[in-house]
């Protein structure tokens, strides 16, 4: 079997194709307003117009590009005042995720259990510092289980939707912590208040993305004029 006929291979290539259009739209290579072809953008990507199709329609769910009546795709790009929105509208949906986190006394923690593993793990390798796209996804792990830890379905749906743009923000602007160690405690401090269900939690839930989001927004403007 050739590797393109493997949907497997297939689904693999579609994914690195979105990646690598999303952080273009998101630097500016793709200007807004602008058309995006699919076969040109195949040859520019050597690969089949399929993949980028399905890449298309991706993009147009995270709101990098518009899908046109006549069934052209046109980009509408990536501002600084869009991350601003994105990082109020992701926190208010875990702000909410973890009000009901607080407010269940039976809710389980074994998703937050499992991302703190992770990190945990990370960090007992020594002298090896992750890379922006490492640290970026244990980031977005972290705080999927949170929302998943709320139990509210549309409220995961609807913050999964937004969190490959969020990773790839992330790992654009290199949106870490000094060091993995700061990384990693910011989210035991964060972890500890919701296992403890201490209500300081959202507060410093609050914290944590608010800085994220002024440091992000720093970063993301820096490299937009460079």
């Amino acid at each position: 079997m050739n590797k393109l006929d493997d949907p497997l291979a297939r689904s693999l290539q579609a994914k690195e194709i979105v990646k690598r259009l999303r952080t273009d739209i998101i630097l500016g290579e793709y200007k807004p307003g602008s058309r995006l072809i699919e076969s040109k953008v195949a040859d520019q990507l050597g690969c089949s117009r399929a993949p980028i199709r399905t890449a298309f329609q991706l993009l147009s769910q995270e709101g990098l590009v518009l899908n046109l009546s006549n069934g052209g795709t046109e980009v509408i790009g990536f501002t600084s005042k869009q991350a601003h929105d994105l990082f109020e509208l992701r926190l208010l949906l875990e702000h909410k995720a973890l009000e009901q986190i607080l407010a269940n006394r039976s809710f389980h923690f074994r998703p937050l259990f499992e991302s703190m593993e992770q990190l945990e793990q990370r960090k007992s390798i020594p002298g090896n510092t992750p890379s922006s796209a490492e640290t970026s996804l244990l980031d977005i792990q972290f705080h999927r289980s949170l929302v998943m830890m709320s139990e509210n379905s549309p409220l995961l749906v609807a913050w999964n939707t937004m969190a490959n743009v969020f990773q790839a923000i992330l790992e654009i602007t290199n949106m870490t912590s000094p060091t993995y160690q700061h990384f990693y405690e910011s989210h035991r401090r964060l972890a500890d208040l919701v296992i403890q269900r201490n209500p300081d939690a959202l507060t410093e839930l609050t914290r944590h993305i608010s800085n994220a989001k002024e440091i992000t927004i720093a970063r993301l403007e820096k490299n937009m004029k460079t």
